[in-house]
């Protein structure tokens, strides 16, 4: 980390953070039920004088801090999200979840100490900044909810955010690197359920019945098919099925049979390629096997994709926190994100990457898997982004 002003407020601010980190760690709420890490985040914010704007929900908070400084500068969101995933944490860490099958298992609980602690330093020298900058703690983001709901509820407004940016932490890169890039670099996250109807019989007597598994398992095949066969080979696309539900007893041909899964794009026209190829799967398996399919496809949110202007400020204050050659490009990834919801509003955002990986990124446990845990010694970065980022700004 280069020796700045900003890097040393950092440091001096990272014992807080990881202290909260902690604390939240151990007591993980899921997707729109974040009530205790909302009530923290506002005693939090309270304590440091930052006025809260109200957002007319129990879960989640929006804090203002005023800059003093002469000028009339932007208003700038960052945007922190606060929720866990619905599985168990096996961190063997001391601040372990204490709550069974809830755990903080893609680092959100770093993204708000991180910000909380931004928002500290940041009321400490708001002589040095003039604008606004909209602290934005965001619920359920792993259900791709959160931001629909707050941007419904008039996040972007009163005062109008002018360019709002997320980091999120990643074992993908070491500790101390940075990674962002202008454009497409997160997939539109889709899902679909497909309900295969056969008609139940003696397990000894199939013909008799249309086993609806059946046509599940020629589905399964057919899904898994589609990009080799149909998306072009430059494109990056995915179709995975990941639920698979049916049956009653080992003697009972199923009557129902059901199955859910996945899908990432990143072009429009691919969206609806596939789309259009998972409907045709899924009713041939069917009529293969004498079944009819109920077919559900719900789109999510739409591909994150980074305004060249903004990601070229955050590749500059990277810059001023990182060592030399640790400012690295961002490749697309196949992930969801509901960031992009708020380009919907404004364009004008950018997500970045935090790396944490302590030595190996090959041998780090990754993101949602039960053995993450963030990386402390990543915080005082993930606090300087934020905080070089909005004197860069507005300073």
């Amino acid at each position: 980390m280069k020796k700045s002003f900003v890097t040393d407020l950092a440091l001096k601010l990272a014992p807080y953070a990881v202290e909260i980190r902690h604390r939240i760690h151990r007591n993980p709420e899921t997707a729109m039920v974040e009530y205790k890490t909302t009530e923290l985040i506002k005693h939090e914010l309270l304590q440091m004088g930052v006025e809260l704007q109200d957002i007319g929900l129990k879960t989640g908070c929006v804090g203002l801090i005023r800059g003093l400084k002469p000028g009339e500068g932007k208003v700038l969101g960052i945007r922190a999200d606060i929720d866990a995933l619905p599985m168990q944490d096996l961190c063997g860490k001391p601040w372990h979840s204490t709550v069974d099958g809830v755990a903080h298992t893609c680092g959100h609980d770093s993204h708000t100490a991180a910000l909380l602690a931004a928002a500290k330093g940041l009321m400490q020298i708001r002589d040095q900044f003039s604008g606004i900058v909209k602290l934005v703690f965001q619920p359920g983001e792993e259900g791709m909810l959160g931001a629909k709901v707050l941007v419904e509820k008039g996040v972007m407004d009163d005062p109008t955010v002018d360019m709002m940016v997320a980091m999120h932490n990643t074992p993908m890169y070491k500790l101390g690197q940075i990674a962002c890039a202008e454009g497409q670099i997160m997939a539109a996250s889709d899902r679909f359920l497909l309900k295969f109807v056969g008609k139940s019989a003696h397990g000894s007597r199939p013909s008799e019945g249309r086993n609806s598994l059946l046509a599940l398992s020629h589905a399964v095949l057919g899904l898994h098919e589609i990009i080799s066969n149909e998306v072009n080979t430059r494109e990056m696309a995915v179709v995975n099925t990941c639920i698979a539900e049916g049956g009653t007893a080992c003697n009972i041909v199923p009557a129902e049979a059901s199955l859910k899964g996945t899908v990432r794009t990143l072009s429009p026209d691919v969206r609806k390629t596939v789309e259009a190829a998972i409907r045709r799967v899924a009713e041939h398996a069917a009529a293969m096997c004498g079944c009819t399919a109920e077919i559900s496809y719900s789109y999510g949110c739409p591909p994150v994709t980074n305004d060249a202007e903004l990601t070229e400020l955050v590749r500059k204050a990277a810059e001023k926190i990182v060592d030399d050659g640790n400012y690295l490009h961002l490749d697309s990834l196949l992930g969801g994100e509901d960031f992009s919801v708020y380009s919907q509003v404004n364009p004008k955002t950018c997500l970045y990457r935090l790396g944490v990986a302590r030595e190996s990124v090959e041998r780090e446990p990754q993101l949602h898997n039960a053995h993450f845990d963030f990386n402390d010694d990543a915080m005082p970065y993930a606090i300087a982004g934020h905080l070089q980022l909005v004197l860069d700004i507005n300073g």
